[in-house]
């Protein structure tokens, strides 16, 4: 009885495991990356990474709101881009990064925000988008999504470096 009992749990795992594979995907990556002339941690502090919407003043969104936790793993935020709001979840973090997930939408969008040391007076901020874009349309429907991100982010990034830099 209990090796039937074990069969069917293994039996209805896989199912499960199944009918959650992820359909093909054409994954896009971006990095976006800016020197800074501070130390990691005081960069980390400027460009909001304690904040779990933080980002929000850089990326100019309409807003963000937290709706649970504060940024550590499984935190959720609610931001507003353009006419959607998105719900996204914190799934990494480590005292100069974070990673956040949008797993409702059909693109399946994560980004990373870190910074990383240099040496003892510099570090590089890092930014890293993914996405797939196989659910974004046709070929010029996936061009516009990915030079849309890469204008606004490259931006985001840009305003992060000035705010690390300045006196």
């Amino acid at each position: 009885m209990k090796a039937l009992l074990i069969a069917t749990a293994l039996v209805g795992f896989a199912a499960a495991a199944q009918a959650q594979t992820p359909q093909p995907a054409d994954w896009t990556i971006l990095n976006f990356t800016a020197d800074t002339n501070k130390p990691a941690d005081v960069t980390w502090d400027r460009i909001g990474g304690h904040d779990w919407c933080g980002i929000a003043r850089f990326l100019d969104l309409k807003s963000c709101t937290i709706m649970s936790g504060k940024g550590e793993l499984g935190s959720l935020r609610l931001v507003e881009v353009g006419p959607n709001k998105i719900v996204e979840i914190a799934v990494s973090r480590t005292p100069l990064s974070y990673t956040y997930a949008q797993p409702f939408t059909p693109i399946f969008y994560h980004g990373t925000m870190s910074v990383e040391p240099v040496d003892a007076t510099h570090s590089k901020i890092v930014y890293t988008l993914m996405w797939n874009q196989t659910a974004v349309g046709d070929a010029a429907a996936q061009k516009a999504a990915h030079d849309s991100r890469q204008t606004r982010f490259q931006a985001a990034v840009d305003k992060m470096q000035a705010a690390a830099n300045a006196k």
